[in-house]
């Protein structure tokens, strides 16, 4: 378990690395407020971990099997939806 955890890990963390290289919304917040204040990067930070860490270990521990089908649909149909707002 702890070898599974560990390699879980490295692969969050080389995957999150091809997020944080490219600029995108929290890096344009940080850029913007970072100027302005000594401790906005940090909070920044603080608060995108306090929402992934969780996430991460949802996933990890296989939290969508409790999901059903339909509420996978559901889900995807949602997010699909906002993607097309957020493009268009």
């Amino acid at each position: 378990m702890e070898v599974n955890l560990l390699s879980f890990l490295l692969s969050v963390v080389f995957v999150s690395l091809s997020g944080v290289m490219m600029p995108g919304p929290v890096f344009a917040v940080t850029v913007a407020k970072g100027y302005r204040s000594k401790v906005a990067g940090v909070l920044i930070a603080l608060g995108h971990g306090a929402i992934e860490f969780p996430l991460m270990f949802l996933i990890y521990f296989g939290f969508t099997q409790f999901f059903t089908s339909t509420v996978r649909r559901i889900i995807g149909f949602i997010g699909g939806l906002i993607l097309l707002y957020m493009g268009l």
